[in-house]
């Protein structure tokens, strides 16, 4: 009996679009509803992967980190916008702040922020003619977008304490974070819940914002000038100015007016308990301490060099906590508090003598404000190209964070582009499988 020589045909069509369906079905939906633990880290995050799926595909849950992992400056280096799980070691990519990033940001990710209770993330644009924010649920995987006010961009600064608001950027003209000049313009605030946002009122060149704990205030910096301030190096001005105390209608209360080389240190400045504010200040003396590079020196000067200051968020001029190196704080910053008197930061910038494999590796560092030895909690792999650029954490989440072993990587469903070419080498398998045996089975004299 002779096959007929459509069945190999018939037989690949059919394979493919079995494994199309497979590997295109919706993923499963966590529950937003679930009675969560505290939150947990691992000791050590996994390594950049090229299979991590994205939330879209497999939503995760609740997330306490966000971050940027790789730079794009070689062939096959490409940025991700990556989160981890709250609750296990989940990670996907965020790949609505991939597909949102224009020219502007050489492959960077847009703007992005994590919500304090974890479940959602806010995605702005640097440049765009209808400014609007993408806001991404978690448990769902879905994207709801709001149309906001403003100009040429929309970039989340901060959410409420609540993760009820958002308060982000806006500028009168297209932005580029790479300009080497820092991005100033008017704050908006934007209510998730129902969509409305309104710019708020008060002087221009605002630079960054921080909820108060409470949620009724922000810190609101407002820089004296936007311009290059060492144009050499394409470092910008970021500092100077005042930090209004404003209410959530822009009513200014108070008024802290800074040194011309601090400004304030991001969503997560203000402390717990309200009383305190940190700021940075660049680490411009050891860029020109030497006219050569010499890393042992630029990383002494780090250990020396005074980076975070916390001021007195009443503005009465009450006593504060001394600062911290910028060694030990490293690049990004006051990336949260674990209480009143302990901060977050990711330290990048290891000490002079240190291992090869310290110096692949960025610290989540735990770090007393009286003096007190610093914990490292959790390593982030970043070395070489795979360095970690913006890095946030769900600030509701942190009082109670645990650290725990790290297990194996959950990274979900394949990327499309990966579960795509699996179902098209599936069927072309069977294809080619079932046209030899057909050609043997019709091969003469075969009975």
């Amino acid at each position: 009996m002779r096959a007929p020589r459509w069945l190999p045909q018939t037989i690949g069509i059919t394979v493919l679009a079995a494994s199309l369906a497979v590997a295109f079905l919706p993923g499963k939906q966590v529950s937003a509803a679930g009675d969560h633990g505290p939150a947990s880290l691992p000791a050590r995050l996994a390594d950049y992967s090229y299979l991590t799926g994205d939330v879209s595909a497999s939503p995760p849950g609740r997330a306490v980190v966000l971050f940027q992992h790789g730079f794009g400056v070689e062939l096959m280096d490409f940025p991700q916008a990556v989160m981890l799980g709250a609750d296990g070691d989940v990670y996907r990519r965020v790949g609505v702040a991939e597909d949102r990033a224009g020219p502007e940001t050489q492959g960077d990710p847009a703007p992005m922020a994590l919500a304090p209770d974890g479940t959602r993330i806010a995605v702005g644009d640097y440049d765009t003619t209808a400014p609007d924010v993408a806001v991404l649920d978690l448990s769902t995987g879905r994207v709801e977008v709001h149309p906001v006010p403003g100009g040429h961009s929309a970039i989340p600064l901060a959410w409420s304490p609540d993760s009820t608001l958002l308060a982000y950027l806006s500028t009168a003209e297209p932005t580029n974070p790479h300009s080497g000049t820092a991005t100033t313009g008017d704050i908006g605030v934007l209510d998730v819940r129902t969509g409305t946002a309104d710019i708020l009122p008060g002087r221009p060149n605002v630079r960054e914002a921080a909820f108060s704990p409470d949620g009724t205030e922000m810190a609101i910096h407002r820089i004296e000038s936007d311009g290059a301030s060492l144009e050499m190096l394409g470092y910008p001005q970021l500092g100077g100015g005042a930090v209004d105390i404003v209410g959530l209608d822009g009513t200014v209360r108070r008024q802290i007016v800074l040194p011309s080389d601090q400004y304030l240190s991001g969503p997560n400045a203000w402390s717990p308990d309200g009383a305190l504010l940190a700021t940075r200040r660049p680490a411009t003396e050891c860029m020109l301490a030497t006219g050569r590079w010499d890393e042992a020196e630029w990383r002494s000067c780090l250990e020396e060099h005074e980076g975070t200051f916390f001021v007195d968020a009443s503005g009465r001029g009450d006593a504060v906590p001394p600062p911290l190196p910028t060694g030990l704080v490293g690049g990004h910053g006051v990336v949260g508090w674990t209480d009143a008197d302990e901060v977050l930061v990711l330290d990048d910038y290891p000490a002079p003598g240190a291992s090869d494999d310290d110096t692949e590796l960025y610290w989540l560092t735990a770090v007393p404000l009286d003096g007190g030895e610093p914990r490292r909690l959790s390593a982030v792999p970043g070395g070489g190209n795979f360095g970690v650029g913006s890095f946030e954490l769900a600030a509701a989440l942190l009082p109670d964070l645990e650290v725990r072993e790290a297990g194996e990587a959950d990274r979900g469903r394949w990327p499309a582009w990966l579960r795509l070419g699996a179902a098209v080498l599936c069927a072309g398998a069977a294809l080619l499988g079932t046209h030899v045996v057909v050609r043997r089975v019709n091969r003469p004299g075969t009975s």
